[in-house]
């Protein structure tokens, strides 16, 4: 079967799964709103009122939210707010493509063409002109340009001191909280085999992950080789029994954390994602934007033990089996070296090449069967 036929056929069961209601909800709201903000979330009190605030800054006023089993307060918050659809379901995340079928299920929903934006609560976009600029301007621009999405990469922050000193408080910006990101970062073509030809996917390279389990000037070396080893993890860690998953990592090539996202589609276009990292049918706008990524605040371990216990991330939370061993390495775990620099806002992060014309890598936009 066909891939695409693969994914309209998940596409229609996982809708199934969703309330009708919900879905309905965000259908007639994409006849006010230009813009839907997304997000699957789980446990998010500490980063909702800042990520809420974040969008509705620049001019994003409904958001749709699919909370996936919270316990902390999250349900009971999103629900208070006017701007906010909502629903709620226990469903596996694991089992909805680390909810993206969800996300998928929303998209297909609206009638209308307009821009869904989806992040995590823990990602906040900055674009060039932010925050005087309303995000429906850059969606504007780049419609114009005939692109259906936008490229973004997650910008790691962490505190000025300890992860653990991070701690949100109410209002107050996540910025001030976590207010530094490493200075180092590396674009380039994905690598490809010789014999196939480019694929035209850009991907972003650095952050303090890398710097704990790898190196960025490792990372930038690596070749389509280095890929291609490391994905045999995802042949062998689905059936490796969860109580191995520990022992398999260490014999297995580590992989690095995926930076790239597409935070932006255009709804009623052919464009779909694959996964976090990944759409299908997407003509990319020329000019990249920057996911501010509060993961690193005081609760990390406190998530990372849990996550590793619950195993619904990707290859059953392999990614935070690594993150447990990068803690117990770093007792009292300080992201900070020579090169951490404080965020000042958008200028910035062009002066330093983060924010970038992505036509130096090729044609823009990427016409869809390219990507």
């Amino acid at each position: 079967m066909a891939p695409r036929c693969r994914h309209k056929r998940r596409q229609h069961r996982v809708t199934r799964l969703l309330d009708e209601e919900f879905l309905g909800a965000i259908d007639r709201a994409s006849e006010d709103h230009d813009i839907i903000a997304a997000c699957v979330c789980r446990n998010e009190i500490d980063r909702l009122q800042s990520w809420l605030a974040h969008y509705r800054a620049i001019g994003v006023g409904c958001f749709a939210v699919i909370d996936n089993g919270s316990d902390d307060g999250t349900h009971e918050y999103l629900a208070a707010q006017p701007d906010v659809i909502l629903t709620r379901t226990t469903a596996s995340f694991a089992a909805a493509n680390c909810g993206m079928d969800w996300i998928n299920a929303v998209r297909a929903r609206i009638s209308r063409r307009i821009w869904l934006l989806y992040t995590d609560a823990d990602e906040q976009i900055v674009y060039r002109g932010w925050p005087e600029r309303p995000l429906a301007d850059l969606c504007r621009e780049a419609e114009s340009e005939g692109a259906n999405t936008i490229f973004a990469f997650m910008l790691d922050m962490y505190p000025d001191g300890p992860v653990e000193s991070g701690q949100p408080e109410e209002g107050r910006d996540l910025t001030e909280i976590a207010p530094l990101f490493d200075s180092e970062y590396h674009f380039r073509l994905r690598p490809v085999k010789p014999w196939r030809h480019p694929d035209g996917w850009v991907e972003v390279v650095g952050g303090p992950r890398v710097r704990l389990m790898s190196s960025l000037q490792r990372e930038a070396k690596s070749s389509w080789r280095t890929y291609w080893l490391r994905g045999q993890s995802d042949r062998v860690l689905p059936r490796v029994p969860r109580r191995f998953l520990p022992l398999a990592l260490r014999a297995l090539p580590t992989q690095m954390p995926v930076l790239a996202k597409y935070p932006l589609v255009r709804t009623q276009t052919p464009v779909h994602y694959a996964h976090n990292h990944v759409v299908f049918g997407g003509n990319v706008f020329r000019e990249s934007a920057v996911l501010l990524h509060f993961k690193f605040l005081a609760d990390f371990a406190a998530r990372v033990h849990r996550e590793v216990e619950r195993g619904e991330h990707y290859n059953g939370g392999a990614e935070y089996v690594l993150y447990a061993d990068m803690i117990r390495r770093n007792k009292g775990m300080d992201l900070r070296y020579p090169g951490s620099v404080q965020f000042r806002g958008a200028d910035q992060l062009i002066e330093m090449g983060l924010i970038r014309d992505l036509t130096d890598f090729g044609e823009y936009p990427i016409p869809a069967n390219a990507a």
